[in-house]
Formats: structure tokens, sequence, C-alpha cells
């Protein structure tokens, strides 16, 4: 149960942004609604997830096994199962959604060597983002170039966010999306 009162009606000074969500996500997700009442925070974060989310520079199934790996790392519940819909209803299948739900991952035959190497990534920025060995750093280069790996780290320090901020108030999303996903 949130912490927050969700706020259902927006003041002028955030109607877009929840337009923005309700154009991205099919409705608005309760963690906007929470962010409702700080009105920059609730712009930045949710523009950030906007954004954070969907085709970029990487496609959208992996954005969803590097989100999956970020919230198992850090222990977060906000959000996980809705992730894992999101990431069958891309075409991931169920034995990668195993394996990356425990440390399976690190021998799996389902995961190529860059999505390997951006799970060891993950566990090392949210262990200690100061931790991240240089050696690793140009392993991921010899897979992405370096807007990619901008776009990879983005996604797992938004999600580290998202995670903590959705725990802490005891928000729930059980669905994201309500609406088809491409």
């Amino acid at each position: 149960m949130s912490v927050v009162k969700y706020i259902e009606n927006p003041g002028p000074e955030i109607q877009e942004v929840y337009q923005n969500a309700e154009s991205f996500f099919g409705h608005i997700p309760n963690l906007v609604k929470a962010l409702g009442s700080n009105p920059n925070l609730c712009t930045s974060i949710t523009n950030f997830m906007i954004q954070s989310l969907g085709e970029g520079r990487i496609n959208w199934g992996l954005k969803e096994l590097i989100i999956l790996k970020t919230l198992r790392v850090m222990g977060s519940h906000y959000s996980y199962g809705a992730h894992e819909k999101i990431a069958r209803d891309l075409g991931i299948s169920d034995n990668k959604l195993g394996d990356i739900s425990n440390s399976l991952w690190q021998s799996s035959p389902h995961f190529s060597e860059a999505e390997k190497l951006i799970f060891e990534l993950v566990d090392q920025i949210g262990i200690d983002a100061n931790s991240v060995k240089p050696d690793l750093w140009e392993k991921l280069k010899q897979h992405f170039d370096h807007g990619q790996l901008i776009e990879i780290n983005a996604v797992i320090t938004t999600f580290l966010m998202i995670g903590r901020v959705g725990d802490a108030l005891g928000v729930s999303d059980t669905v994201l999306f309500s609406k088809a996903i491409a």
C-alpha cells in the first residue's frame, strides 16, 4: 500500500506529463500518480522513465532483460511481475526469464556473450558503480558503441532509482502497459 496519496487529477503544471504517460503506457501508472504530489520530480522521473523504455539505441527486449536483472540485483519488488509480462509480450523466452531471475545467466546457453557482459555490468553497478572494472568496459565496447553503452547505463541506473522509489513508497504497478506492445 502506498505511503503517499495517488494524484488522480493533476494540476495544470503536470497535465502534459500525465497525458504523455497515458499515451505511452495506455493509462497512468501508479508510480506517476504517486509522484504527482511533486510536479518537478514527477515530470523529470516520468519523462526519463518513458525515454528509458521502448526502442532506442538498444532494443526494448534487451532493455527489459536489463530492467529485470537490475530489479533482481537490488532486491526490488516494484513492478517485477509487470516487467516479466512486458518481456514475454516482446518475445523473450521463459528460459531467458528463468535464467535471469537467478545466477544461471552466467552459464546459460540462452544468452549471448554481449548479454552476459551487460548482466555483469548490472551486478557491478548494483553493488558499487565505482567498482566497474576497466576490462569489463573494454569487453562491452567490443559489442556496443558509446551511445549504446550510455543507454545501457541509463536503463540500469534509472531502474535502480525507480525500483527504490517504488519500493520505499509502497507503490505497486502490476500492469505497466494497458495498450498493445509492439
